[in-house]
């Protein structure tokens, strides 16, 4: 086994982080580490100044109108947690005498999306629809048309799958979704998506969009962002017909005394500490983004599905090419259990993949792999053709085992 290791586990988190992302929490720690927004001394101010930086670079990477739309969140699963609850939660409280109103979610999604809206659905406090996709992880925006109903009051969706990769067309889905009812509110999971594709809220018409900043955008993990839009929260300071609530309480630095959350945006629904130094981590993270990366990463996904595709052995699933997909490939070799392989693969050759259900259990039902699982491959921007080739070379010798 070779010293150097080859991690292809970047869908999961990416890895390594661009010099300058250790390099600036290093220097927050040194230098900004007060309590961003409690207190008036430096290191508070310097502290609240990396979150503002981080709102800012956010806002513009995604389009949003204005920073104060952008809540820093402990990552995406916080923010969609941040979403959903607080979505259904305010409508609750608005109509407390409508039976229950319907959710449409879809099969693709991951289980941040789906735990959040079972534990909903299971005690019959919402109608919740899911939407099938087919074998290549694609969802029919028509189907999702069909399901909505003047009680549907949210639909999520993933911009593109952490199994298979493949990318809807959000524009289109959120256009059809909006002839049929415009009052719905529409989440966005750009988990997988952003840092590697434009992202534009305003363009289309996304209310809510939850974002990682492990991931494409090369950040710290334990950060991430909601953006709420002007259809969940009407105004930045006007909560009168707010219709997302934020069920997280405490301190926000602003508005003291008192037991009332703020009404003004971000601090109705921020509360507690920040990971101001991850966030400072992040700063630099989306300052060292480009469009070569993603270009060689694509790259790199290209030579790996390529190599794939001329083993024995091997079937793959989802899309046939790189078109439409982020930098994932899932596959499996006939006859051998993804887990044990991602086992061997780590022990024996230090090659880092990801085996199993990959917390989208109900895309593995679509796919049949929901029993067996499946073995996923995310190269990044440290992956080289000689790592590839390496990869490649240790598959097709498995492949080519007795099982």
């Amino acid at each position: 086994m070779g010293n150097e290791i080859i991690y292809l586990d970047n869908a999961a988190t990416s890895w390594p982080k661009p010099d300058a992302v250790g390099a600036a929490m290093v220097d927050f720690l040194a230098t900004k580490a007060g309590n961003p927004g409690r207190g008036g001394h430096t290191l508070s101010r310097k502290a609240s100044q990396v979150l503002e930086h981080a709102r800012e670079k956010l806002a513009n990477l995604v389009h949003a109108p204005a920073p104060e739309r952008i809540i820093l969140t402990h990552g995406c699963t916080d923010a969609l947690n941040l979403a959903i609850h607080g979505v259904l939660r305010s409508a609750m409280q608005s109509f407390p005498n409508q039976t229950r109103f319907h959710v449409i979610t879809t099969a693709i999604e991951h289980n941040a999306v789906l735990r959040t809206l079972h534990c909903y659905a299971s005690n019959n406090l919402i109608d919740l629809t899911i939407i099938p996709c087919d074998a290549q992880g694609l969802v029919d925006p028509q189907a999702i048309t069909d399901a909505i109903t003047q009680h549907t009051i949210l639909f999520t969706l993933s911009h593109a799958s952490n199994v298979l990769g493949t990318i809807q067309d959000i524009e289109r889905t959120i256009k059809i979704v909006r002839t049929k009812n415009e009052n719905t509110l529409v989440l966005v999971d750009a988990a997988q998506t952003a840092g590697h594709f434009p992202i534009d809220v305003q363009a289309w018409d996304i209310d809510l969009l939850a974002l990682a900043g492990h991931k494409g955008l090369r950040g710290p993990t334990g950060t991430g962002a909601l953006y709420v839009g002007p259809r969940a929260y009407p105004h930045p300071r006007n909560c009168d017909h707010a219709r997302i609530f934020c069920q997280r309480r405490g301190g926000t630095g602003s508005m003291a005394p008192g037991l009332e959350m703020p009404t003004n945006l971000p601090d109705a629904l921020e509360a507690g500490t920040s990971n101001a130094v991850g966030f400072a981590g992040l700063n630099a993270a989306i300052d060292a983004l480009s469009d070569q990366v993603h270009q060689h990463e694509m790259a790199m996904t290209q030579r790996i599905l390529e190599g794939l595709q001329s083993i024995a052995g091997i079937t793959i699933f989802g899309l046939p090419t790189i078109k439409g997909r982020t930098p994932v490939i899932l596959f499996n070799l006939d006859g051998h259990n993804a887990r044990q392989v991602m086992v061997k693969l780590d022990q024996d050759h230090n090659i880092a993949v990801r085996g199993g259900i990959h917390c989208a259990p109900l895309l593995h039902d679509a796919i049949g792999t929901c029993t067996v699982g499946g073995i996923r491959v995310s190269p990044g921007s440290g992956t080289t053709e000689s790592q590839i080739d390496r990869f490649l070379d240790t598959i097709e010798t498995l492949a080519a085992q007795p099982i």
